[in-house]
């Protein structure tokens, strides 16, 4: 018999993962060969890795978060982490070729504050945006946790593309900074209405209605409170 590392659960010899807790039985002291295997693991695993995740999300996006909340929770990269990481890589990414330095016309301190905080406006958009689908299709069952993950994997998706396509292209032509936006959120809207049409169920015109909605309602509640904070604590200090 061996003892777990983890649950501390007593094993036979022969078993090579823990029956308890699922760890496995042989677990080697961290070293960076340990570390350097993790990384790579957690990003290619061919089952639950992100890359295997941004595929998926990719091709059908409603089927992965309806096949994750209905219980696959092994098959895909957790969405918590999934989004975290998206972000920490956006926010190292998108400041190194100055993507939040803005646009170079505009003149409106607020604007350039959203532009300047967009990673923490992504995160404060997730639980936001969640309740707003949560109030519009409360007919379908799903509860406000389940809405907040149908956003984490959209959300993390959402940032891969806006560093993939957003930050490329505002690197080249930052000339264009308005149109770039505007077509980068027309498409957005559109992936999240085909994603939210497959989880949701619902009829694509009122799929489409209630999404716009969702994303209006949260731009214009994540705007009122930045103009808020501006007004009250920073405006005199430009």
């Amino acid at each position: 018999m061996k003892t777990c590392l983890n649950c501390h659960q007593q094993n036979a010899e022969s078993n090579h993962f823990c029956p308890s807790c699922g760890q496995k039985a042989s677990v080697h002291r961290i070293n960076t060969h340990f570390m350097i295997h993790e990384v790579i693991h957690a990003f290619t695993h061919a089952d639950s890795g992100i890359f295997y995740l941004i595929k998926e999300l990719a091709i059908r996006p409603g089927e992965v978060i309806k096949e994750y909340v209905a219980g696959a929770r092994k098959k895909y990269y957790n969405p918590f982490n999934f989004f975290l990481i998206t972000v920490a890589i956006s926010a190292f990414l998108a400041t190194y070729f100055h993507v939040f330095d803005g646009n170079p016309d505009s003149t409106n301190p607020i604007s350039n504050i959203v532009t300047k905080y967009v990673n923490w406006i992504f995160i404060a958009s997730v639980p936001i945006q969640a309740f707003f689908t949560w109030l519009f299709f409360r007919k379908k069952k799903y509860n406000y946790a389940e809405n907040i993950v149908f956003h984490l994997f959209l959300g993390g998706f959402r940032i891969v593309f806006y560093v993939l396509i957003f930050v490329v292209f505002i690197t080249l032509f930052r000339q264009y900074y308005n149109i770039i936006l505007y077509t980068y959120f027309l498409i957005y809207i559109v992936f999240v209405t085909w994603a939210a049409r497959r989880f949701y169920e619902e009829k694509i015109w009122l799929t489409f209605l209630k999404i716009f909605l969702s994303f209006a309602l949260t731009q214009a509640l994540i705007s009122v409170v930045i103009g808020f904070v501006y007004y009250a604590f920073f405006k005199n200090t430009h």
